[in-house]
C-alpha cells in the first residue's frame, strides 16, 4: 500500500543502448500491477532521447528506472568474489579513481561482474530526465541487472539488446558482449522481445525486490515530494470542505436572516399602517367628540335665531353647521370648520339684508361674522350672498 502511494500501479524502465552499427537506441518498457500480477502495458523503441521524453509524457509515466548499457559503460568480470564493491572496482580497474565513477556489481559462485560509468555522465542523464518532469529513481548499468531475474528464467541462454547471457542454476554464468540477436521470451506470462529484457530485470529489481543501487537521495527526494503533494492536496481538500460547510452554513444563516428581515419589514410596514390608522381614528374621535360637545339644542337655537329674524326680502338657500374645509378627495382626510355656521342665500333688499346681519352679529354667542361674498350690484334684486358666523 505504501509503495502504491509513491509509485502507483505503473512501473517503467528505459534502456540506453546501441545497435550493431554503434548507433544509440532507447527501449522503453511499461508494466502495470493488477491483482499482484504484472501485465505488459507498453513496449516501444526509439532512436533519439527526445522521442523517449515525449513517449513517457504520453503514457503519463512520471518515474522510471534508467538502464545505461551504451558505449559510455565499461564492463568486465574478474575471478574474485569480494563483497566490497570498492575492492572489486580496484581489482578490475586499478588505474581509475573510484570517486569519479558510479559502479554496479553482481556475483556468481566464482566471479564478480562489474559495470562502471562516469558520475558526470549519469548526473547529466538524470538531470535531463528531470528537466522533462521525469524522475529517475534508480540506475542500472550494463547487463548485470539480469542477475535479479536469473532465478525466474527457464532459459539457460538469454539475449539482451547487445549481449548473450548464460545462466546456470539461477545465477549468471557468463556474459558475451556485442551480440545483437533478437528473440522473443515468455517470463511469468509476460511476452516480449529480447530488447526489453534488461528493462524487465530493472523493474523487478527496484519495484518488486526493493533494491536501490543508485544515490538514495534521489529516491528520498521523490518520496518527500510525493508526501508533500499528498499532504498539500489533503490540506486543500480539508480547506475546501471547511469552506463548503462554512458556505452552506452561512448561506442557510443568511437565508434565515433575510427571511427574518423581510418579516420584520412587513411588521414595520404593518406597524406604520396601524399607527397611521390610529392617528386617523384619534382625529376622528376628537372631531366626533367636538361635534358631540356642541349641544344640539345650541345648534338648533342658533339656527332658529338666524331664521326667525330673517327679513322677507332674504331667501336662504343653504345653512351648514361646521362646514367641510376644502374639497372632498379620495384618499384625503376630510376636515371641518369647527364652530362655524355657513349661510348662503339670495337678497332682494340690501338695507334689510345688512340690518339682519347686524342683528346676528350682536348676538352673545357670535364671535365674528364674516361676509365672504355679496354681488357687486347690491341694489339689484336676486343678488347672492355668502356669510360665515363664527361661534364663541
Amino acid at each position: 500500500m505504501k509503495d502504491r502511494l509513491f509509485f502507483g500501479n505503473s512501473f517503467c524502465a528505459v534502456e540506453h543502448t546501441f545497435d550493431s552499427q554503434g548507433n544509440e537506441e532507447f527501449h522503453c518498457l511499461q508494466l502495470t500491477k493488477r491483482k499482484n500480477e504484472l501485465e505488459l502495458t507498453n513496449s516501444s523503441s526509439f532512436t533519439d532521447v527526445n522521442s523517449v521524453f515525449s513517449h513517457l509524457k504520453s503514457i503519463k509515466q512520471e518515474h522510471i528506472v534508467l538502464v545505461v548499457n551504451n558505449n559510455q559503460v565499461l564492463s568486465k568480470s574478474i575471478s574474485v568474489v569480494e563483497p566490497s564493491k570498492t575492492l572489486v572496482f580496484k581489482n578490475a580497474y586499478p588505474t581509475l579513481s573510484y570517486n569519479d565513477f558510479y559502479a554496479q556489481v553482481a556475483y556468481s559462485e566464482s566471479d564478480s561482474w562489474i559495470s562502471i560509468v562516469r558520475n558526470s555522465y549519469i548526473t547529466k542523464l538524470v538531470d535531463e530526465y528531470a528537466s522533462n518532469t521525469i524522475t529517475v529513481l534508480d540506475v542500472h548499468l550494463g547487463n548485470i541487472s539480469m542477475n535479479s531475474i536469473a532465478n525466474m528464467i527457464d532459459y539457460n541462454e538469454v539475449f539482451t539488446s547487445n549481449a548473450r547471457v548464460i545462466i546456470e542454476e539461477g545465477k549468471l554464468e557468463s556474459i558475451e558482449y556485442k551480440r545483437f540477436d533478437s528473440y522473443s521470451y515468455d517470463i511469468n506470462g509476460i511476452k516480449f522481445r529480447s530488447a526489453y529484457i534488461l528493462s524487465l530485470a530493472s523493474i523487478v529489481d527496484f519495484y518488486i525486490k526493493k533494491n536501490n543501487h543508485f544515490n538514495s537521495n534521489y529516491l528520498a527526494d521523490y518520496k518527500d515530494k510525493k508526501v508533500f503533494n499528498l499532504v498539500y492536496k489533503l490540506a486543500l481538500g480539508v480547506i475546501f470542505a471547511l469552506v463548503l460547510v462554512n458556505f452552506l452554513f452561512f448561506n442557510d444563516y443568511n437565508k434565515n436572516v433575510n427571511s427574518l428581515q423581510q418579516e420584520l419589514e412587513v411588521k414595520r410596514g404593518a406597524k406604520k399602517k396601524l399607527k397611521a390608522i390610529s392617528v386617523s381614528l384619534d382625529k376622528k374621535r376628537k372631531l366626533l367628540s367636538e361635534l358631540q360637545n356642541s349641544s344640539l339644542f345650541s345648534v338648533s337655537k342658533y339656527s332658529d335665531q338666524i331664521v326667525a329674524e330673517i327679513p322677507k326680502s332674504v331667501v336662504l338657500t343653504e345653512i351648514n353647521y361646521q362646514p367641510i374645509k376644502g374639497a372632498i378627495r379620495e384618499g384625503k382626510e376630510t376636515n371641518f370648520q369647527i364652530k362655524e355656521i355657513e349661510v348662503k342665500g339670495v337678497l332682494n333688499e340690501y338695507e334689510e339684508f345688512t340690518s339682519w346681519i347686524d342683528n346676528i352679529e350682536r348676538k352673545t354667542w357670535v364671535n365674528q361674522l364674516v361676509e365672504l361674498s355679496t354681488e357687486k350690484d347690491k341694489r339689484k334684486k336676486n343678488s347672492n350672498f355668502h356669510i360665515v358666523i363664527r361661534i364663541k
